[in-house]
């Protein structure tokens, strides 16, 4: 009867440590996805910004998982940003003139592939403009 008693309770401990891992395990998954998906933004506006602060004008194109900002005259690229861990959305072809107007991605949305945990980032990116 002891012996059954003292196995039921090590049963027990090992059921509640066994859980209690599962549940670490799957909360670390969850967090490190989402700090994924933040690096990622950061990475992307970040280049965003650069491209916008160097360019009298430019045409950006936003498509599934390729971001890209070409000068309006001639072939040079500012940005081309391609992932086979992302999507980036909503889709977008606009001309801009960063002097005259701010990029505004009120909607930007960020997807992984893998698990489709999603992030919104509204950006609104900004230069000096000339007055007058």
């Amino acid at each position: 009867m002891e012996l059954l008693a003292v196995l039921v309770l090590i049963s027990l401990v090992t059921a509640l440590i066994w859980t209690t891992i599962s549940i670490s395990f799957k909360h670390t998954e969850v967090e490190t996805t989402k700090l994924q998906l933040q690096q990622e933004a950061n990475l992307v506006i970040t280049k965003l910004q650069a491209a916008h602060r160097k360019g009298e004008c430019y045409d950006i194109s936003i498509s599934d998982n390729n971001i890209s900002v070409k000068a309006c005259e001639g072939t040079e690229v500012l940005l081309r940003h391609t992932s086979d861990q992302f999507r980036y959305g909503p889709s977008l072809e606009e001309n801009i003139e960063p002097k005259e107007e701010d990029l505004k991605l009120p909607d930007f949305t960020i997807e992984s592939i893998k698990d489709h945990k999603k992030l919104k980032v509204p950006t609104i990116i900004s230069r000096y403009k000339n007055e007058g």
